[in-house]
């Protein structure tokens, strides 16, 4: 900025775009943009020569790009540093939300201009930010951003004006907000042997313009750039490949890309981070620490196949539980006490054990069913959409309706093909109400059997930093973790639910509901960053390696049932992150090992446990996570060989269904919530 106007070469760039032939578009209103691009050039010139073919082929690409993904339905566009960018407005359709991300100056002054010149932008999120200083992501979220679904980011021409801690923040923050599918298109200046005079002169003539030129990179140095901050660079065919005229050939096309790429105009689809070269951030194989954070965080390391002995069948982690594990082991503990309370007290019926000592009754389910869906459902008749109000997710009504605990519209029956709508009444039915008359208070019931198991001082010391946390993190968090949706990626709130009908006081919540809430916030922060949810990588791909492993055996030490493991392995082998093969020690049966990118996949998600776990530290306060942690290690951790805290309201009761089963020899990393009942190992 100077003199409250656009830069000079914010002038120059709008003056060479007002001779391209831009990317056409049924939709959006092109003359806007070139109202706009005309004051802000202000009769500057345009000259022919090497940087106007530059601005041509970089407005092509980023013009592709956008049209590419309006096409492909995508319904966000971030554009970093937009400056006096009119893509807005010459590709503006009702369906798609944009935020323009800038300086508070610049903005301004561009806001005043499209209101001078008369030009209405309802389309667009103008989110002020200074990226030397300010948190982008929170300012995108704030904005209105939908981080679950994918969106395209644009960041043209300013990378170069950037330092490289900058950019690379830059980059993070993006990423945080962008959902699995997202992609981003970037311009970077690649450093080259060729043209070193005309990049001299390039970085002297933009110094003296007072916008001196900050980061150059190797082409492997960009591309080592994006990986470690959660974007992969697309190889082959992407958004921006596709031919420019009817009569381009495809070796024309192939060409123009390549061309494109060494001039630093990429593109890239989010993936999980992966550790930079530089040895300072990689991955220790002799500790499973990595250097730029200190912790040791998850299993990276292949594990054989597992041993369960009958008097001592807990297997202790090899290494420090992250902070994600910890939370889900305590809330894993408590509702396996909670369900084996709840299958003692009521009658029901099981698949594979029948009915129960107390008599038949509804089908058995677990703590998530009472905290999701009956909690809200009792005698008097309440609407699906006033259920989803309530309890803020979503539950399996049609299975509740199946099992016996509820009727739809007032009857058993299935009615309808799909799910019921938002007028459907619900009303519990006589095993309904007489289930939530024993669940309701278990909850009590066992958070004082933890007061008196732990002592009190134990369990204030947990319940305080969870308190002081919930307080900070999205009041429209549900009390439990929800069922588990496409891809098992954790689900946020609905952001069409209206806020809740009443204030809760965060202190006063009962422990689970603390421990889903923290947990849930922690999932979904890694699953912004990650193209895995954190139940996959948590509880699968950090026992696998790439030694094999039994399939038979993956249950034990993930902690998850088969049924649970089958779904997750299922999400790895299609993203080519694992395969399954014949047993080469057996006539029969499978082993799973780690492909080269599983293996990736594994240390990106170590990594991104210790990072997000660095910021809580910042966001939260060092105090508050330390304590936090010294609340939680001591009861998922035992010593001498023995279990630890948290094993020791597990035991079931003689006529429970899980006396008859293996005790588990490990707690899920991450609860396995699923439709089928939403037991935390997924059986």
């Amino acid at each position: 900025m100077q003199d409250g106007g656009p830069s000079i070469t914010a002038r120059s760039v709008a003056a060479h775009r007002l001779g391209f032939t831009r990317v056409p578009a049924p939709y959006g209103d092109p003359a806007a943009d070139d109202a706009l691009a005309v004051d802000v050039a202000a009769g500057r010139d345009a000259p022919a020569g090497r940087m106007h073919d530059y601005l041509a082929a970089r407005t092509g690409f980023f013009d592709r790009a956008v049209v590419a993904a309006i096409g492909r339905g995508v319904q966000q566009i971030v554009v970093g540093a937009a400056g006096y960018d009119g893509r807005s407005l010459r590709y503006a359709t009702p369906d798609v939300r944009w935020f323009e991300v800038d300086h508070p100056a610049t903005q301004r002054d561009k806001r005043e201009r499209l209101d001078r010149l008369g030009i209405a932008a309802p389309q667009v999120r103008f989110v002020e930010a200074d990226f030397t200083r300010d948190q982008v992501a929170d300012r995108l979220l704030a904005a209105g951003i939908d981080a679950s679904v994918p969106g395209l980011f644009l960041l043209e021409g300013i990378a170069v004006y950037l330092e490289s801690a900058v950019l690379e923040s830059v980059l993070g923050q993006f990423r945080q907000v962008a959902a699995a599918g997202s992609r981003l298109a970037i311009s970077v200046s690649v450093s080259g042997k060729r043209d070193t005079a005309s990049r001299v002169r390039f970085r002297a003539a933009v110094a003296a313009m007072g916008e001196p030129a900050r980061s150059f990179f190797e082409a492997d140095e960009a591309e080592d750039l994006l990986a470690s901050t959660g974007w992969r660079i697309m190889a082959g065919h992407d958004d921006s490949d596709g031919p420019e005229t009817e009569t381009e050939t495809a070796t024309e096309t192939a060409a123009r890309s390549a061309r494109r790429r060494s001039a630093g105009l990429l593109m890239a689809s989010a993936a999980p981070r992966t550790a930079k070269k530089p040895a300072s951030t990689r991955k220790s194989q002799s500790t499973g620490k990595f250097a730029s954070t200190g912790k040791a965080v998850g299993v990276p390391v292949s594990r054989g196949p597992a041993q369960r002995p009958k008097t001592q069948p807990y297997q202790p982690p090899q290494a420090p539980l992250s902070l994600s594990a910890l939370l889900s082991q305590a809330l894993v503990a408590f509702t396996i006490e909670f369900d084996n309370e709840a299958d003692h007290l009521t009658p029901h019926r099981t698949t594979n054990f029948g009915a129960s000592s107390h008599g038949d009754g509804a089908w058995l389910v677990s703590m998530a069913m009472w905290e999701n869906c009956m909690r809200f459902v009792a005698g008097e008749p309440v609407t699906v959409g006033e259920l989803h109000r309530l309890a803020r997710t979503p539950t399996n009504l049609d299975g509740m309706r199946r099992w016996g605990y509820l009727t739809i519209d007032g009857t058993a029956k299935k009615i309808r093909q799909g799910n019921p709508g938002p007028d459907a009444v619900l009303r519990a039915t006589a095993g309904g109400l007489q289930a939530r008359e024993i669940w309701r208070p278990l909850t009590g019931l066992i958070e004082q059997r933890w007061l008196e198991r732990l002592g009190r001082e134990q369990l204030t010391r947990l319940r305080d930093p969870l308190v002081a946390i919930a307080s900070q993190t999205d009041p429209g968090l549900p009390d439990c973790l929800p069922i588990l949706g496409f891809g098992l990626f954790s689900r946020g709130p609905d952001p069409a639910l209206p806020p809740r009908p009443d204030q809760v006081n965060v202190a006063a919540l009962p422990l689970p509901a603390l421990l889903a809430r923290v947990l849930l916030s922690f999932a979904l922060e890694y699953e912004r960053e990650s193209g895995l949810s954190l139940a996959v990588s948590a509880n699968l791909l950090r026992v696998l390696g790439t030694e094999g492993i039994r399939r038979r055996d993956l249950p034990a030490p993930a902690g998850i049932s088969k049924e649970a493991v089958a779904w997750a392995l299922g999400i790895l082998i299609r993203g080519h992150l694992a395969v399954e093969e014949p047993d080469p020690a057996a006539s029969r049966g499978k082993v799973v090992r780690l492909t080269a990118s599983g293996l990736d996949a594994q240390r990106a998600y170590t990594q991104c446990l210790a990072m997000i776990e660095d910021r809580w530290q910042e966001r939260f306060g060092d105090d508050t996570i330390s304590a936090l942690r010294h609340a939680l290690e001591p009861l998922a951790t035992g010593t001498d060989g023995q279990p630890p805290p948290l094993f020791g309201g597990l035991e079931p009761y003689p006529d429970n269904w899980r006396a008859s089963v293996k005790p588990p020899a490990a707690l899920p990393y991450y609860p396995m919530v699923l439709h089928r009942g939403g037991y935390p190992d997924g059986s």
